[in-house]
């Protein structure tokens, strides 16, 4: 440890966002400052160890609204961040962004950095919008730096008025942690290997998604659509990748009925780049995203993908020249954009080679997670 090395604690509600977007940061952050992770060690309890090389400390922070926990969680936070004397307190998801800017504005952290990555209650509807919007404002106001993960989801937030558009920053084109090329690359003998231990044909046509099975991914509308594209195509197979959170599964294969035998089902993995590499495209259907970051894996590894015209997934597909986006929910032109893909294998070439492009040029991990150290240096010599 250098004299005088400056503290930097990172909140965050559960593993899982650690697993998927933040570890090189904190792994990078480690080389210069004394680096410290805070979260719930007991969520997602599945994922394997997060070995890294800096203090992880466990608290009963919960994901969701949980006066009880929520308290517990307050008073625990002052009295570490009391104890610790950060001089950088950064915040990710939106419970852990609320909770740790009260604390972190109360105690006196300096700087006060929250990422916001996509808001839960962009497509909800009465109270329970007020409620989760008002916590964001929180959030916003009580924090000294804010950086959002897409250009558009800065604009809907100022849109909003969580923030004033001026206080809040994209780095680069955007994204949280980029893609690692030598990880996500074209891989022919993967994809046969995949293909033969799922029993996927190997001239099948397979359209993947990689998520959490949840209602606001829009697995139902993805279900919908594969069954009436499947129906006619016997050649188009389903993959879903990922934690089944809210025992999605059960409305899943009650949609299916007899097509289930043309769907496969991987649970969570720590290997997403194996089944993106034994697919043709990826659909990502969300109701809401702050960026897709699946989007530019696939894309990493030649493949178009088909997205929601949302705001976050506009900046990671561009609309017929990487991918094909449709309108949010709607079922007729999501079945439309699968159809068109899964029968065009020159138009899947042609996107995936775009889509690999834009990947190189703007999405590379050594880009953006340099963009995010930089950026958090700055604010440590502020």
């Amino acid at each position: 440890m250098t004299v005088h090395q400056k503290k930097v604690v990172m909140l965050a509600a559960t593993p899982l966002t650690i697993h998927f977007f933040l570890k090189p940061h904190l792994l990078a952050l480690a080389e210069q400052y004394h680096v410290t992770l805070m979260l719930n060690l007991k969520n997602d309890n599945y994922l394997p160890s997060l070995d890294l090389p800096i203090e992880i400390i466990d608290i009963p922070i919960a994901r969701k609204i949980a006066p009880f926990a929520d308290l517990l969680t307050l008073y625990r936070l002052n009295k570490l961040f009391h104890s610790k004397q950060y001089d950088l307190l950064i915040t990710v998801v939106p419970k852990a962004g609320l909770l740790g800017m009260l604390v972190g504005a109360w105690v006196g952290i300096p700087n006060r950095l929250h990422i916001f990555q996509g808001e839960v209650w962009a497509n909800r509807i009465g109270f329970g919008r007020w409620l989760l919007k008002t916590c964001d404002k929180l959030t916003a106001y009580f924090s000294t730096h804010r950086l959002a993960v897409s250009d558009s989801e800065k604009q809907f937030l100022a849109q909003e008025k969580i923030v004033n558009i001026n206080k809040i920053q994209v780095l680069g084109k955007g994204s949280i942690g980029g893609v690692d090329l030598d990880r996500f690359a074209p891989n022919p003998s993967k994809r046969q290997k995949v293909r033969d231990d799922l029993n996927i044909p190997q001239d099948a046509v397979v359209m993947v998604f990689v998520g959490r099975l949840v209602f606001d991914k829009g697995i139902s509308e993805l279900v919908e659509a594969f069954i009436k594209v499947a129906s006619q195509d016997h050649m188009i197979y389903l993959l879903l990748v990922g934690p089944d959170e809210e025992d999605e599964l059960i409305n899943i294969n009650n949609q299916l009925g007899d097509l289930q035998q043309r769907v496969r089902r991987v649970p969570y993995t720590t290997e997403p780049e194996k089944y993106l590499a034994s697919a043709d495209f990826l659909c990502l259907p969300s109701h809401r995203e702050g960026f897709g970051v699946v989007i530019i894996e696939a894309a990493a590894m030649g493949l178009p993908s088909i997205g929601s015209k949302i705001y976050g997934i506009n900046d990671a597909i561009l609309d017929q020249d990487t991918g094909i986006l449709f309108e949010c929910q709607n079922v007729i032109q999501l079945e439309e954009a699968i159809r068109s893909l899964s029968s065009n294998s020159d138009l899947r070439k042609s996107l995936g080679v775009r889509a690999k492009l834009n990947v190189e040029t703007n999405y590379r991990s050594d880009l953006v997670v340099g963009n995010y150290i930089r950026y958090i240096s700055q604010l440590l010599l502020e």
